[in-house]
C-alpha cells in the first residue's frame, strides 16, 4: 500500500507543478470582478480556440486531475493508517 501512496504522491507533485506552470503561463483578463461574473463571449460563433482558450482547457483537465488524485491518494493514505 505504501508503494501505491508514494505512486501517487509522485504524479500530485507533478500535476501541480504543472498547474502552476499553466496557470502561470495565462495571460491576464483585465476585466475585474465584472468580467468573472458576466458571459460576454460574443454568441455561439467563437472561430478556432486561441492559444489561452487551450490553455485554460488544460488548466481545467490538469485540476480536475489534480483533486482527483489527491482524493484518492487520502482514502489510500487512511486505509493504509488503519491496517497498518
Amino acid at each position: 500500500m505504501q508503494i501505491l501512496a508514494n505512486i501517487l504522491i509522485f504524479f500530485v507533485v507533478v500535476l501541480g507543478i504543472a498547474l502552476i506552470g499553466l496557470v502561470m503561463a495565462q495571460t491576464p483578463k483585465n476585466e475585474g470582478f465584472a468580467g468573472g461574473v458576466t458571459d460576454n463571449s460574443g454568441g455561439g460563433f467563437r472561430g478556432k480556440a486561441g492559444f489561452d482558450d487551450i490553455l485554460s482547457h488544460y488548466t481545467k483537465l490538469i485540476a480536475i486531475g489534480w483533486f482527483v488524485l489527491a482524493f484518492i491518494l487520502a482514502v489510500v493514505s487512511e486505509l493504509g493508517g488503519l491496517n497498518g
